[in-house]
């Protein structure tokens, strides 16, 4: 069980720090477009995005709550 328990903590790690990546990558293109007073991306694609957050967002709130679960369980145990 250890040895799940670091495989979990790893890939969550490394989801920290993609969605990290994924903030400043936005924060700079947010950032550029303003100081070269671009026009707002077409609405499709920002809901296409959005969308594809939501999903992400959406799985990572459902692996919070097994988390959750196994603590229980490891209280359990």
């Amino acid at each position: 069980m250890p040895a799940r328990i670091e495989l979990v903590e790893g890939g969550y790690e490394c989801a920290v720090r993609s969605a990290e990546a994924l903030l400043a990558d936005f924060e700079t293109a947010r950032r550029l477009r303003a100081e070269l007073d671009e026009e707002p991306l077409p609405a499709d694609q920002r809901i296409e995005w959005m969308e594809k957050l939501t999903k992400a967002r959406s799985s990572a709130e459902g692996s919070v709550a097994a988390l959750q679960q196994v603590e229980a369980l490891i209280l359990q145990l």
